[in-house]
């Protein structure tokens, strides 16, 4: 019929496949007369030769392991062997995914391998923590204290951590929710800006929002007026104001012993 018979060996492997063996593949001597063919093959169709592999150290057998990262063709011999691992460990496998040698780059839906060291290593949301260590890898605004944010990272630019309705990206100072471009409206609902006191009046943003005073008006409190105290992060803005328009500031008037 013309066809050619394929070698098989008593276990189901091809006989010409020096990829193709029915028990666990072994790295071959040097020394034995065919081991230039199997050097030359790809057997974890990772881009480099099982013989590249062999002299630079890394693992012929494991598509992740190789000395230069690349994207082989789906035309290699072993495609599907590289396909089917996922070596950013992102969730995604290689053939699915976007950037197979980025962690933070992966389909929609995919749950990462936490116990992929390339994964951990990276910082995907840009906080500054990484992946392994973070609280929460995908949210910019949970980390580990003392963390440095990646500001050129978009996923960080693009959330609101102080909640003052300014962007990170965009925001003078993106941890103080009573700092941030003017327009800005505030996200209510955030716990560090309801913790803070933008205005200095002695209550709390989340506090005046609630029973329906101004967060950024000083003069405008819900419950009864005082004189807040100097060491008040914000105290320099109640300060400033003259909430009795006597013509004389709050901070004027406690400096002189009068009533502001």
């Amino acid at each position: 019929s013309g066809t050619v018979a394929v070698p098989l060996t008593l276990h189901g492997s091809v006989g010409s496949d020096p990829c193709s063996v029915s028990g666990t593949a072994t790295v071959p001597d040097v020394s034995d007369e065919n081991y230039a063919v199997w050097a030359a093959a790809d057997c974890d169709g990772d881009g480099e030769t099982n013989g590249e592999e062999v002299m630079n150290g890394t693992e012929p057998f494991d598509p992740c392991s190789v000395t230069n990262p690349t994207i082989p063709a789906p035309t290699d011999e072993n495609y599907a062997v590289w396909a089917a691992a996922d070596c950013d460990g992102d969730g995604d496998s290689n053939g699915t995914d976007p950037a197979p040698n980025d962690p933070c780059v992966f389909t929609a839906g995919s749950v990462a391998d936490t116990s992929n060291p390339i994964w951990q290593a990276a910082d995907c949301d840009g906080d500054g923590d990484s992946n392994g260590t973070d609280p929460d890898p995908a949210d910019p605004c949970v980390f580990t204290a003392g963390s440095t944010a990646d500001t050129s990272n978009a996923i960080w630019q693009a959330a609101d951590c102080d909640g003052d309705g300014d962007s990170n990206g965009t925001d003078p100072d993106p941890a103080d929710p009573c700092v941030f471009t003017a327009g800005s409206t505030a996200d209510t609902s955030n716990p560090i800006w309801q913790a803070a006191d933008c205005d200095g009046d002695g209550e709390t943003n989340g506090t005046e929002d609630m029973n329906g005073s101004d967060p950024t008006d000083p003069c405008s409190v819900s419950g009864t007026a005082t004189v807040p105290d100097v060491s008040d992060e914000n105290y320099a803005v109640w300060a400033a104001a003259d909430c009795d328009g006597d013509g004389e500031t709050n901070g004027e008037e406690v400096m002189n012993g009068t009533e502001p």
